[in-house]
């Protein structure tokens, strides 16, 4: 007798034990304050981050094809100016000098050419009829073919002179502004080699553009015509806008990070940007208005083991509706393994738009919402619809966290 009710007790103890685990996370989840967020209307877009440099449009070098001294600058810094117009002249002594010694070179060469073709004209008659050899005629027509070349290269020299002394006017190729000034009166260039450079004028700084790096991981969200919203150091509360004018396709390597440069398009009509300013860029990849809103903080809430449990049922029951069947195999599984469904990646197996969170329901009991999500920005995500059919409204509180015990 004593046997059998030793066997009892024993019974009685493995049944309170299985039935204290058994029951154990709904007591734990009870006994949990948690805190709250609602679901909200509002606005809301995601971005891509980068960094760029403001550049004029256009911009040209001024410079000189001829070498000298620079006699006067009659431009500055910031100075407008006009298609045509004056920037610099060079000193024109020596160029005066050549062109004087081309024109007497010519001179020279049209008098030589006049003798030798006066020659010329009679060696040809006396060897018609046949007084002089032809040694003596191929010689004088030599002597005259010769001049006719020499007083070509003469007229050249002097073209070359004259165009020259037209060189030694630097001229504003187009209406901009100066942007840089490169020397001063009295300097010395040198265009052996190389046009040295005197000046660089932006074309228009009404109209400008920024040269974006961006990396590899997001070239994919950047399209042609993408609205584009920057910030500038000296004006750090105002907001630029622009629009991406084209993608680069040509990578570059910066820190081993690949990356492609894209160019947007600003209107600077207020003048406030200037060249060389370094922007921070973001990239409005989607945006939209008046939509419901959560906090990300209920989609990132990581819950514990007891709540885990408690809506292990319910994940199970709404997934049936919710997924398509492959996806629900991987779901039930995911739930059903100790090892994946923990606190940190019970939903991995969800697809990308589909996400959830925890709430009390009417009944006050722990519940389990499964929610198609939309746009993404760093604090909040766009809720499309909840995926059991029911309506959104602000009066749902979602958990987005567990206070702390006093």
């Amino acid at each position: 007798m004593k046997k059998y009710r030793w066997l009892i007790v024993t019974a009685v103890v493995v049944i309170a034990v299985i039935g204290y685990f058994y029951v154990r996370p709904k007591i734990e989840s009870k006994k949990v304050d948690y805190t709250f967020t609602v679901f909200q209307k509002g606005d809301i877009e995601s971005d891509v981050s980068s960094t760029g440099t403001l550049e004029a449009i256009n911009t040209v070098d001024v410079g000189t094809q001829i070498s000298g001294t620079i006699s006067k600058i009659y431009v500055d810094y910031n100075d407008q100016v006009k298609a045509g117009q004056l920037l610099a002249t060079m000193d024109m002594k020596m160029l005066r000098t050549a062109l004087e010694s081309a024109s007497a070179n010519l001179a020279v060469s049209q008098a030589q050419l006049n003798q030798v073709q006066d020659d010329y004209n009679r060696n040809k008659v006396l060897f018609e009829k046949d007084v002089i050899s032809e040694k003596e005629f191929n010689t004088s027509k030599y002597s005259y073919e010769q001049a006719v070349s020499y007083k070509k290269a003469s007229q050249a020299a002097l073209t070359n002179a004259q165009v020259n002394m037209g060189y030694a006017k630097i001229l504003s190729p187009i209406n901009g502004v100066v942007i840089e000034k490169a020397v001063d009166e009295g300097q010395t260039v040198a265009a052996s080699f190389s046009t040295p450079t005197m000046f660089i004028i932006a074309e228009d700084l009404s109209k400008m553009q920024i040269l974006a790096d961006v990396d590899e991981s997001d070239i994919g969200y950047v399209k042609d015509s993408m609205d584009v919203r920057f910030t500038i150091q000296t004006y750090p509360d105002k907001k630029f806008f622009g629009k991406v004018s084209q993608i680069r396709l040509q990578p570059t390597e910066i820190n081993n990070v690949v990356n492609y440069q894209v160019v947007i398009d600003i209107e600077n009509k207020g003048g406030l940007l200037i060249p060389g300013m370094t922007t921070n860029i973001e990239f409005i990849t989607a945006k939209a208005k008046d939509v419901w809103l959560i906090n990300n903080s209920a989609l990132r809430f990581r819950p514990t083991e007891a709540m885990l449990q408690e809506v292990k049922p319910i994940l199970e029951d709404k997934a049936k509706t919710i997924v398509s069947d492959s996806l629900r195999v991987a779901f039930k599984n995911a739930i059903n393994n100790e090892e994946l469904f923990t606190p940190t990646n019970f939903k991995k197996n969800l697809p990308a738009n589909i996400n959830g969170f925890f709430y009390k329901n009417e009944n006050g009991k722990l519940d389990f919402k499964f929610i198609e999500t939309g746009i993404t920005s760093g604090l909040q995500s766009e809720v499309k619809k909840f995926l059991d059919g029911s309506e959104i409204t602000e009066s749902i509180k979602a958990i987005n966290g567990i206070k702390s015990k006093k």
